[in-house]
């Protein structure tokens, strides 16, 4: 029986919207987890840390139904992962010319921690914490101290995500919905595997090649903040089938102007201080609510979150924020939709491999 076509699935997939299944539990993890760095930078009089402080935190979002020596090992892989990510955007910051190096390395580094992800089986999969980490603080000013502070900030901030990761499963009931909703332990394939496997390549280079063509339209446009071309260039390529990548597309544009919305005026507000920490933490938490049952809906609290944390790092105009983030998110998505679209009709008409 042939599969059915890609445009069929997506239409029944669009609004397709899961249950809830206990989502609540890793949602209040994931915000704790954020809120208690960001808390202590604050505290110390330095919330232009917050970037290292959130993204350090990061790690909770992953393997956030494993039972607990699988989830520690997931989250463990995934903070090594973003503190590089995150001195990756320090050095790179630093550099001549980053505007454009930034996009060389995001490409890179997105094709690497896709293999890591896949070697690894992280849920959620593929680069885009990652990569979103690495090109938001490359995109932020840097003095020389910065690299320690970055390395310091988000190893602390990580550690206490382990740690909370870890204590929830404390709790019987906890362990028991882990237990019950976790997938069987697979056999995860060796990292000589999955180069010798010529599918798996070609969907890990998938993120780096439309990273770098978005990356390059967006500075060679003169666009603002170019690296949400790049995060939205590698969103919808997460699911390997194109059915999968049109629906996340979708989800994408139609969730972050929904979100951008929402994001205006929360930043009408101005914000700042223990507000925005909580802004935050609400935000992240509603994000983790949705995320796992209909990825438009999560991406309405999803985009005010990350200007939100933009803002507290590096505060800048309302209105060329929001202006940005809807162009580089609808190219970013154009460009992703063309190459999976492109490696579906080349590779395959049943895997966009």
């Amino acid at each position: 029986m042939s599969s059915p076509h890609p445009l069929a699935s997506w239409s029944r997939s669009l609004l397709h919207f899961g249950e809830h299944a206990g989502a609540h539990r890793p949602a209040i993890r994931v915000g704790i987890s954020m809120i208690v760095p960001l808390l202590v930078v604050y505290a110390l009089g330095h919330i232009e840390w917050s970037l290292y402080a959130v993204f350090g935190a990061f790690p909770s979002i992953y393997a956030r139904k494993a039972v607990s020596m699988a989830r520690l090992r997931i989250q463990t892989g995934a903070a090594v992962v973003m503190v590089l990510s995150l001195l990756l955007g320090v050095l790179t910051a630093g550099l001549p010319h980053h505007e454009w190096v930034i996009i060389v390395v995001a490409a890179v580094w997105a094709t690497v921690v896709a293999s890591i992800s896949d070697v690894l089986s992280w849920n959620p999969p593929g680069p885009l914490f990652a990569v979103f980490a690495l090109c938001a603080v490359a995109s932020v000013p840097v003095t020389g101290s910065s690299l320690v502070t970055a390395l310091v900030v988000s190893v602390a901030s990580a550690v206490f995500a382990l740690l909370l990761g870890m204590a929830s499963m404390l709790h019987p009931r906890t362990r028991a919905a882990a237990t019950s909703t976790s997938p069987g332990t697979a056999a995860r394939p060796s990292i000589r595997q999955h180069f010798h496997t010529p599918g798996s390549v070609r969907h890990v280079l998938r993120f780096g090649i439309a990273a770098l063509i978005a990356g390059s339209l967006s500075t060679g446009f003169g666009i603002g903040h170019p690296y949400w071309a790049i995060i939205a260039s590698i969103v919808p390529l997460v699911g390997v089938e194109l059915s999968n990548s049109l629906v996340r597309g979708t989800h994408r544009v139609v969730g972050t102007f929904v979100g951008l919305g929402l994001a205006w005026l929360i930043l009408l507000m101005e914000p700042s201080g223990l507000l925005a920490i909580l802004i935050v933490a609400v935000l992240q938490i509603l994000a983790e609510l949705f995320v796992a049952r209909n990825y438009a809906v999560a991406l309405i609290f999803v985009t005010p979150l990350a200007l939100v944390m933009i803002e507290l790092a590096h505060p800048m105009g309302t209105s060329q924020l929001i202006t940005d983030r809807a162009i580089e998110t609808v190219l970013g998505t154009i460009v992703a939709v063309v190459v999976a679209i492109v490696t579906w009709a080349v590779w395959g008409r049943k895997r966009a491999l």
